[in-house]
């Protein structure tokens, strides 16, 4: 936590701060503010910032899909009283398994329990378990087979990987399309469009719905997480500080990048909505009062999370005796984090709970809720900017349509049998950059251009219409502090030994299922070319900013609001 509060003091509050500032002042998404200000060679930052938030959006939506997936196979599965992911499913077999126990006790009657079909609880200090993969087991231990009754975490991860995705062996093994994958990823997008297609005055009335439904969701499981075996252990390891960590340039690094994704900073979003509000906002109160309320909701999260994740842990352990207490390492292997911690590590969890169906559903729309307020932000930078470039006068559904139509189509990728490699090549590339050099390049224009008077300017109009004096501190954080931390965190993303070029191990990847997928090496430069794409567009139109297509800059959004 100490990382992630240090990264939201220096970058996450000023930043907001600024780009509330931007779009209020100047009325203009992320592509007219520069325009506003008399600066069209910039207005490449603008078309960076939406490159990097229609890169998010393309690859972001298909949760969104997996999320009705789900929701649809609970349903589905009500009738059986049954969880579509449980071990209890009629027809799954849990894998057999291998034991290395002492040999003086192999071949006892009562060594493998009768109900578990596991280890006798008794017998775990005769057990050898390995510290690595393919370690070999010492003198004196003999092999012993087993086929559990019990295997959660197994069943949870076929379900993931043999229904859901039906993934197939690599990324160069694209397959077909899932059908039930394909028609909620279409459902989904068609929800989106509902969304945006009524415009921010009406898309924000959606909000109260959908940002207010998750903190009712938080707060009934919370109340169930802390109230499980093993809660307080994952409650100690959330509050309790790890002050060897902070000398691992990675945890600041994540700490970062989590502020920039939980506030939406650098993605333009915050530009384009801020245009639409009252001019006479207080913006250093408004972006003070969010970013506390979006940190104070993620510890709340956090709350929820890690005791699931402790009664996750305490649940593997009564089964298998190689699960090592007092770290959530033993987790890594059934998805602990990303992805793998929504659609395997908690459905586990909700699988093992009194009442399984009401929290699996409370889960899943909760997480629907959330990721639709995300995603139409973001596609919404788009419709902004093609408004800013003239496009303002076309229907509003029409322009809607058009870019989620557009999206869906590229986002098919996504939904075959080998999209999952897919979607992690563009989670783990494509904002990797642009969107600390979005936020350097914002700073610096603000303060350091046309010999200040563009700095002038802005915090004459801040004053005249918010009654705000923008004195010398923030002068010094938006002209010095943040662009030197977003160009500092730029490097240490692509610099070793924090930064690597193979970010997804794709020269060590086997296929699927021996390994997590095989990845080609070509994979390699095609993700560093997704994080260099967009940067690129900043010199680009620096050299020919005549290239964009523009309404005037009073077009797209009156000053009279």
């Amino acid at each position: 936590l100490i990382p992630y509060f240090v990264a939201l003091l220096a970058l996450g509050i000023p930043v907001f701060v600024l780009e509330l500032g931007l779009g209020q002042m100047t009325r203009q998404g992320c592509l007219g503010m520069w325009l506003k200000q008399g600066l069209p060679r910039w207005q490449g930052v603008g078309v960076a910032a939406t490159l990097c938030a229609w890169l998010v959006a393309l690859y972001y939506n298909v949760i969104l899909g997996w999320t009705v997936y789900y929701i649809y196979r609970v349903l589905a599965a009500m009738p059986s009283g049954t969880l579509p992911w449980s071990d209890q499913v009629p027809g799954f077999v849990c894998p057999p398994a291998v034991l290395h126990v002492s040999s003086a006790v192999a071949n006892n009657a009562d060594l493998i329990d009768a109900t578990t079909g596991f280890l006798n609880s008794s017998y775990a200090s005769s057990l050898w378990c390995p510290g690595e993969a393919g370690a070999l087991p010492p003198a004196g231990f003999e092999p012993v087979p087993v086929t559990p009754s019990s295997c959660p975490a197994r069943a949870a991860a076929v379900f993931w990987e043999a229904e859901v995705l039906q993934q197939s062996t690599g990324m160069d093994d694209l397959g077909g399309f899932p059908p039930g994958l394909l028609v909620s990823f279409t459902i989904a997008w068609l929800a989106v469009y509902c969304v945006v297609c009524m415009g921010i005055a009406s898309s924000g009335k959606v909000v109260y719905v959908t940002a207010t439904l998750p903190y009712v969701c938080l707060a009934i499981f919370l109340v169930r997480a802390l109230t499980l075996p093993g809660a307080s252990f994952g409650v100690q390891f959330f509050v309790l500080p790890r002050f060897e960590l902070l000398a691992d340039g990675q945890v600041w690094l994540r700490a970062a990048v989590q502020i920039f994704y939980s506030l939406g900073i650098g993605f333009g979003a915050l530009i384009a909505f801020a245009s639409y509000g009252s001019k006479r906002n207080n913006i250093v109160c408004d972006a003070t009062t969010i970013s506390f309320i979006n940190c104070g909701t993620s510890i709340f999260g956090g709350f929820v999370v890690f005791p699931i994740l402790g009664f996750l842990l305490h649940e593997l352990q009564t089964l298998d005796p190689c699960t090592e207490g007092g770290s959530f390492d033993a987790l890594k292997s059934i998805g602990l984090s990303g992805t793998g911690l929504a659609f395997i590590a908690f459905p586990i969890a909700i699988d093992r709970m009194p009442a399984s169906f009401f929290f699996a559903l409370l889960f899943f729309v909760m997480l629907f809720s959330l990721g639709i307020d995300s995603q139409f932000a973001m596609v919404e930078v788009g419709i902004t900017v093609l408004s800013d470039m003239g496009l303002s006068r076309l229907p509003r559904p029409l322009l809607s349509g058009a870019v989620c139509l557009v999206s869906y189509l590229i986002g098919l990728i996504f939904v075959c049998r080998g999209g999952i490699y897919w979607f992690m090549l563009f989670d783990y590339y494509s904002s990797l950059l642009v969107m600390f050099v979005v936020v350097a390049l914002e700073c610096i224009g603000l303060t350091w251009t046309a010999r200040g008077k563009t700095w002038r300017t802005f915090q004459q109009r801040v004053a005249s219409w918010t009654g705000l004096d923008l004195g010398r501190v923030w002068w010094l954080l938006w002209a010095g502090v943040c662009p030197l931390l977003a160009m500092l965190l730029t490097l240490v993303n692509i610099i070793p030994p924090i930064g690597r070029v193979d970010l997804m191990d794709a020269r060590r990847s086997l296929p699927y299922p021996e390994g997590t997928g095989y990845l080609p090496t070509w994979s390699i430069w095609v993700g560093w070319s997704l994080a260099i794409l967009p940067v690129l567009a900043i010199p680009l139109v620096a050299l020919f900013p005549r290239m964009l297509p523009q309404a005037s800059a009073g077009d797209a959004c009156e000053e009279s609001s």
